[in-house]
């Protein structure tokens, strides 16, 4: 696990790709068209500055090229444009690995007292900017690669200590022996970190079951620069606000996490899965409302809308069978469009046979089909492997991002169809034409979660200025319709200038405020989640975005 080697300029593991299958391939050509490849230079290409002299920093510092280039930033698109193309790419000038919570204590307090910013990273998996080095000033980067592991386990109220740079199948691993799970399954799992969860309050696959991470934070520790801060783990507490809750989702500006003690459970006896086809849309989610309001058990709900569920069934991945049922259901007139739904339960044999029951009376009486566990077993075992097909896209010349929000079932019509029109709107002033795919997840009682999918051509020497056009319409569009900026990847450096209008004047102050009392020197993150921000809406040209 630990032996194999990340990909410095895009996404995963490196020699591990996923081609673009030539039915999807065909698909997006007929809707986008074609753009010009995003060429990727060669490391030995790239013209890179020397680091900036460091004070000492109480642990040791790498400064060569490599190691400063491969914790540059995250896996945002402008991230993805910098790294491969070279344009606008800012290193760090050194890179710390604390072993302690008590040695990144004191990288906290020799950096703010040389005036050395401090950028923190866990998997480097952010899209939203929250690794991105913007070094104006010296800049080091805390990686948390050297606090790994499982720390402690308390079998008897299923409580599990693990460090924060302990990465998603490490954890699992970890807990199998002892017949225990967390659950948190992102689609970053195999390359992100407990802290990076917490950090950004994510989101798994199976958060309508298991809930998202802040539900599984027990306790949690941070490293200061005035010392270490813990706060033990405890199932609930009426002391004041929740400081646990406000540490979820800081997003690196209080402090490092360094531990989190997380709420485990028992390896479920069985686990299933099917795949249900709606006619529509509007069919499909209301049969997700009506499961999670009825209190049906779900642990993994996934609704595709039409043009989702239209290229999914051009994906290699789905066997030719379900390929061949989904044309066969096609052809009944009320599915000629049809939607796919991914249904996943975990528990007992008894527990998730009365959970498929209950939900297939929900399912058929809003005109679903079941199609049988095909399509479930093959999204289970490619969902990790789905983030690779980005730069097989990008080499192709076709741009690719994604946006997720949330609110209430009430208002969830509504925000589909504007940032759908935002999307499209945008490409009508670029000169391009667009694929916008969304799928509802994440589920709730009072609302859900909505997940966008665009594609364009990529027109040479202007990727930024393209994706910020559709990045600034979108989010404009999600908040004329009171959505959330973020359901689960965080504000990062690229939702900040639109934070204020979710928040309020308060709520932002009170962000500020929080950083300030813990990190007085504003050395953590600079212009992460609140600070200055690159507005988006000033971007004319390829170079002028940095995440």
């Amino acid at each position: 696990m630990t032996s194999r080697i990340r990909r410095w300029n895009g996404w995963g593991w490196e020699g591990e790709f996923a081609a673009l299958p030539p039915l999807a391939g065909q698909w997006l050509a007929e809707r986008v068209g074609t753009g010009t490849p995003l060429a990727v230079r060669e490391e030995r290409e790239l013209e890179l500055p020397p680091p900036r002299p460091l004070p000492e920093l109480g642990v040791a510092v790498e400064t060569g090229d490599a190691v400063r280039l491969r914790h540059a930033a995250g896996q945002s698109f402008p991230d993805l444009v910098a790294l491969r193309s070279g344009r606008g790419l800012q290193l760090p000038d050194g890179v710390v690995t604390p072993a302690t919570a008590e040695e990144c204590c004191e990288v906290l307090r020799r950096a703010g007292e040389a005036g050395v910013k401090v950028v923190i990273r866990g998997g480097g998996t952010s899209v939203v900017g929250g690794v991105t080095v913007a070094a104006a000033v010296p800049t080091v980067v805390l990686s948390l690669n050297g606090l790994r592991g499982l720390v402690d386990l308390d079998r008897e109220s299923q409580l599990a200590t693990f460090r924060a740079g302990t990465l998603g199948p490490e954890v699992e691993a970890a807990l199998t022996p002892h017949g225990l799970r967390l659950g948190h399954e992102p689609q970053s799992f195999e390359l992100s970190t407990v802290g990076g969860w917490v950090a950004t309050r994510s989101a798994g696959q199976r958060s309508t079951g298991v809930g998202k991470i802040e539900d599984l934070v027990a306790g949690l520790q941070v490293a200061t620069s005035s010392g270490v801060w813990r706060l033990p783990p405890l199932p609930a507490s009426a002391a004041g606000p929740e400081l646990r809750r406000l540490l979820a989702g800081s997003e690196g500006r209080l402090g490092v996490l360094t531990e989190a003690t997380l709420r485990v459970r028992p390896i479920p006896e069985r686990e299933e899965g099917v795949t249900v086809q709606f006619p529509c849309w509007s069919d499909g989610v209301a049969a997700c409302r009506e499961l999670l309001q009825s209190g049906c058990p779900v642990e993994v709900l996934r609704l595709s809308d039409e043009r989702e569920s239209e290229l999914a069934l051009r994906m290699a991945h789905l066997p030719g069978l379900l390929r061949r049922m989904g044309s066969w259901v096609a052809r009944i007139p009320r599915f000629a469009s049809p939607c796919l739904l991914l249904l996943g339960w975990t528990g007992s044999e008894g527990d998730v046979d009365a959970a498929r029951r209950r939900a297939a009376e929900v399912w058929r009486a809003h005109r679903g089909l079941a199609l049988g566990g095909f399509g479930w077993r093959s999204w289970r075992r490619e969902r990790f492997r789905h983030p690779y097909l980005r730069d097989a896209l990008l080499d192709e010349g076709i741009g690719v991002d994604t946006l997720e929000t949330a609110a209430p079932w009430s208002a969830l019509g509504g925000i589909y169809e504007r940032v759908g029109e935002a999307l499209h709107g945008a490409a009508g002033e670029l000169g391009v034409r667009a694929a916008v795919l969304c799928h509802l997840s994440h589920a709730y009682r009072d609302g859900a979660s909505l997940y966008f999918t665009f594609f364009w051509s990529l027109a040479a020497g202007q990727e930024l200025a393209q994706w910020a056009a559709f990045k600034r319409a979108a989010t404009d569009a999600l908040m004329v319709s009171g959505a959330t900026l973020s359901h689960h990847h965080g504000v990062g450096t690229l939702h900040g200038p639109w934070l204020e209008r979710e928040v309020g004047g308060h709520g932002r102050a009170v962000l500020e405020a929080a950083a300030g009392a813990v990190d007085p020197g504003g050395v953590l993150n600079p212009g992460v989640l609140v600070g200055k921000h690159q507005d988006l809406r000033d971007t004319e040209g390829a170079d002028d975005v940095s995440a």
